[in-house]
């Protein structure tokens, strides 16, 4: 398979399903580019899931990997799509975090056993109006919050706990009991051992997928 040439990462290397080598000051990274907004576009990273908040400004360097075989590199399963449509649409916007960190998962777990409230449900809820589960028009809304929190963290050098009550305090338009009332401020004692959880599994379907794909290497060495 051909290399295809580094670009100066800007908008126009574009966000539908872009894979790639991110080069930036601090190295290269194997990511997603997800958005731009602004200046500043937003890579989720393959190896942890962290956020890569990046000017775009032509600095720092793009080199595009189809899907698939940055997926290969990471040891993860490539994203599914929609194959009838003409974009290839993604059908879950949050594969990679999925695959690669477990501080996401640790949230969206908590937020999903506990029934805790974020996003536009923490919306209803402070509205009194929120039925305290995660369907209909609040899908996702824990993984929506987990992938805000994230972002925070790297916009602001923040602790994951204080990156969460902030990202709660701004869902809630500041409301002032929000993270008490809801049970969040009492259930955050629970992340840390959740995260050592899915790091761990993580680490086990790492190990699988690579596996996985040794075989499949060797199968097709011996067509």
């Amino acid at each position: 398979m051909r290399t295809r040439p580094s670009v100066p990462y800007t908008w126009r290397i574009g966000v539908d399903n872009a894979f790639g080598h991110l080069t930036r000051s601090d190295g290269t990274h194997l990511a997603e580019s997800r958005r731009f907004l602004g200046d500043t576009g937003l890579a989720v990273s393959l190896a942890d899931g962290r956020a890569l908040l990046t000017k775009g400004d032509g600095e720092s360097t793009w080199q595009p990997l189809t899907p698939e075989r940055a997926c290969e590199l990471a040891a993860i399963p490539a994203p599914e799509v929609d194959g009838a449509a003409e974009t290839q649409r993604r059908l879950d916007p949050f594969h990679v975090e999925r695959h690669t960190s477990p501080t996401f998962l640790a949230i969206v777990e908590l937020a999903t056993t506990r029934k805790l409230p974020c996003v536009h449900a923490l919306r209803a809820w402070t509205a009194g109006t929120w039925d305290g589960t995660f369907d209909g028009p609040f899908l996702e809304q824990p993984e929506t919050f987990a992938a805000s929190v994230i972002e925070r963290i790297a916009e602001t050098d923040a602790q994951l706990e204080e990156a969460l009550l902030a990202q709660l305090a701004a869902d809630s338009l500041q409301h002032p009991g929000a993270a008490k009332q809801t049970g969040w401020a009492a259930a955050l004692g629970e992340l840390p051992e959740l995260a050592a959880r899915f790091t761990r599994h993580l680490g086990q379907a790492r190990d699988s997928q690579r596996a996985t794909d040794a075989a499949s290497s060797s199968q097709l060495t011996l067509m």
